[in-house]
This record gives structure tokens, C-alpha cells and sequence, in this order.
């Protein structure tokens, strides 16, 4: 039975860094646009 999951880890180690890694990316993508409407009206606030 160990062997098994021990066979399992690595596999399981590569798709856990891959979703992880796209739900960093994704969250970057869609996040950026808020944070670069928040900062433009810090900026024009600024003026």
C-alpha cells in the first residue's frame, strides 16, 4: 500500500504547483486591472 502512494506523490506534487501557479496567474490577471483603476484615481485625486 505505500508503494502505491509513494508512487502517487510525485504526480500529485506536480499538479498541486501547477494549479497553484494558475491561480497565482490568474489572480495577477484580473486583479491588475482593479489595482491600476485604483491607483489612476489616487493619481487624479492627487492633481
Amino acid at each position: 500500500m505505500w508503494n502505491d502512494l509513494a508512487a502517487l506523490v510525485p504526480p500529485l506534487t506536480v499538479a498541486a504547483v501547477f494549479f497553484a501557479g494558475v491561480f497565482w496567474v490568474v489572480r495577477r490577471e484580473m486583479g491588475g486591472k482593479r489595482r491600476r483603476q485604483d491607483a489612476q484615481e489616487k493619481h487624479r485625486a492627487g492633481q
